[in-house]
């Protein structure tokens, strides 16, 4: 009789909720659509995987047979395309300023004559960094054909000194080294950036829906006694506010890591069992997290503007474009309490390395941990509202209008 009656109270709530979900389309429409919207709209984007012929300039003053091959070493890579050949450097840094080009090669005049001296001219690179990725991407592109190049240039010396092939090359290159970069050899900006950019979208878009479920009651005359009066105990009401959003979470989230794994091939090494449970953790802390914001906010407006406060910044503080241990105390401590730090580090352990389970482990207790601190409070904070003296008629009549949401 009891279970039924728990049931019946879970079951009042999880109508109520999802009749107010019909009634605003808006909510709706935030809950599913958008977020795979915003996905798909930055999957165009970073389709290519990698930038690809980045426009650059070249300004030869040499114009010399190996110049010219420079030139040639240079727009043949496929990460940049010479789209300019400019007589002077202050023009190309017109072209610089301008946009039109991330990068400058100066071949100084006079280069091919030095080289036949035995003397060394200096090559110089101009590259925007204002662009981070797309100058630092052009000027190493651009240095590997220059350094190319020079190797060339320094075995053709030595075998016209008599020296053989493969002597040449051992002492032009005396200590090789190998370069294997590892998860991500191929340096896609899919597995790299999308997959993260994922995640950090559907954190704000949670979080989002629980501060407007739970602002509605919180911040609407007697809207907390209305809700423990359906609900008779905080965890139902808890549960049945929450249940659609979580189903609703989850399936954005699946939704967009089978577009990311199986349309765009993204690598899966992990195991699937953890890496869902790892999402499922990860979408209730963020229900738990914003609707604690929830209750502790003045009014809904001021809720939503300390949620997106909170998880706004997440991408930057969760260590994937800056790594954490290079961070100072502040954005690691802002970045250790929000839940996509701990995701991200499990997520890209079961898919880039693979790693094993005891590796992940403690990034899917810290994020359970997380979840822990935000529903025990929720808990603590819905039972106390619930609580609270309700309001008379008088005092309903003087409430704000502008306290539901």
């Amino acid at each position: 009789m009891s279970n039924q009656r728990h049931l019946r109270g879970f079951r009042r709530i999880l109508g109520r909720e999802l009749r107010q979900i019909a009634a605003r389309p808006a909510l709706a429409f935030m809950l599913a659509p958008m977020p795979l919207i915003i996905f798909l709209a930055l999957a165009v984007v970073f389709a290519p995987g990698l930038p690809r012929d980045l426009p650059v300039a070249v300004v030869d003053l040499d114009g010399s047979s190996s110049s010219r091959q420079i030139v040639r070493m240079v727009d043949g890579a496929s990460d940049v395309d010479v789209t300019e050949r400019i007589p002077t450097l202050s023009e190309a840094r017109q072209a610089l300023v301008a946009r039109r080009v991330y990068a400058i090669l100066l071949i100084p005049s006079q280069m091919e004559q030095d080289l036949q001296l035995g003397q060394s001219p200096e090559i110089i690179i101009f590259s925007n960094s204002q662009f981070l990725t797309a100058g630092g991407i052009a000027a190493r592109s651009i240095g590997t054909s220059v350094l190319t190049f020079s190797a060339g240039v320094s075995v053709r010396t030595l075998e016209a000194r008599g020296i053989g092939i493969d002597r040449a090359l051992d002492l032009v290159t005396p200590i090789p080294v190998q370069q294997s970069p590892l998860f991500n050899p191929s340096l896609d900006y899919i597995q790299f950036l999308l997959s993260s950019i994922m995640p950090t979208i559907m954190q704000i878009f949670i979080c989002a829906a629980a501060v407007l479920s739970f602002s509605r009651e919180r911040h609407s005359p007697n809207g907390m006694a209305r809700l423990f009066r359906l609900s008779r105990t905080p965890e139902r009401a808890i549960l049945g506010k929450l249940m659609p959003y979580t189903i609703l979470g989850m399936s954005g989230l699946l939704l967009g890591d089978i577009l990311l794994f199986s349309y765009f091939g993204a690598s899966f090494r992990g195991n699937v069992f953890i890496f869902f449970l790892n999402g499922l953790i990860f979408v209730l802390a963020c229900q738990a997290l914003g609707a604690l914001i929830a209750m502790i906010a003045r009014d809904a407006t001021g809720a939503l503007g300390m949620m997106g406060l909170i998880v706004a910044p997440a991408f930057g503080f969760a260590g994937v474009s800056f790594p954490r241990f290079g961070m100072s105390g502040f954005p690691q401590a802002w970045g250790a309490v929000i839940p996509l730090t701990p995701y991200l580090e499990l997520r890209t352990d079961q898919t880039l390395r693979g790693a094993p389970l005891e590796y992940s482990l403690p990034s899917m207790l810290w994020l359970f941990a997380q979840f822990a601190v935000f529903a025990s409070l929720l808990y603590v904070m819905i039972r106390k509202a619930a609580k609270a003296p309700a309001l008379k008629t008088a005092d309903l009549e003087l409430a704000s209008p502008e306290a539901t949401v």
